[in-house]
């Protein structure tokens, strides 16, 4: 019994670390969908009208605030990355440990008590 039990725990940490990763991906998405807008207002605060675009472009994309935004969007991709891995990684031990319960199962069944020593 102590095998259901624990996993029933990993499910729900699974379901839980689950939870988490979508949160992070919201914020990372959504970093990511911002950054043309972001950089299309830095160009706007930058343009008195004599300017080109690409002059704009080229200083919007060298300002610190753009250099800070892209900087804080790969820390979210990361951190989303981080999330994900450890949601899979609760997956892989529950699937793990659900087939070694299998096992057992199958084994006793068969009438099969030892490891083969």
């Amino acid at each position: 019994m102590e095998t259901n039990r624990s996993l029933s725990n990993f499910v729900t940490e699974h379901h839980a670390a689950g939870v988490v990763w979508v949160e992070a991906k919201l914020n990372s998405d959504q970093l990511e969908e911002d950054q043309k807008p972001f950089l299309a207002s830095l160009q706007n605060a930058l343009d008195d009208g004599s300017l080109s675009e690409a002059k704009l472009d080229r200083l919007a994309r060298g300002s610190k605030e753009y250099r800070d935004y892209v900087r804080s969007m790969v820390l979210a991709r990361a951190e989303t990355l981080r999330k994900k891995v450890r949601y899979e990684a609760l997956g892989n031990y529950y699937e793990a440990k659900r087939s070694e319960a299998s096992l057992e199962r199958s084994k006793i069944e068969k009438g099969i008590f030892h490891e083969g020593r």
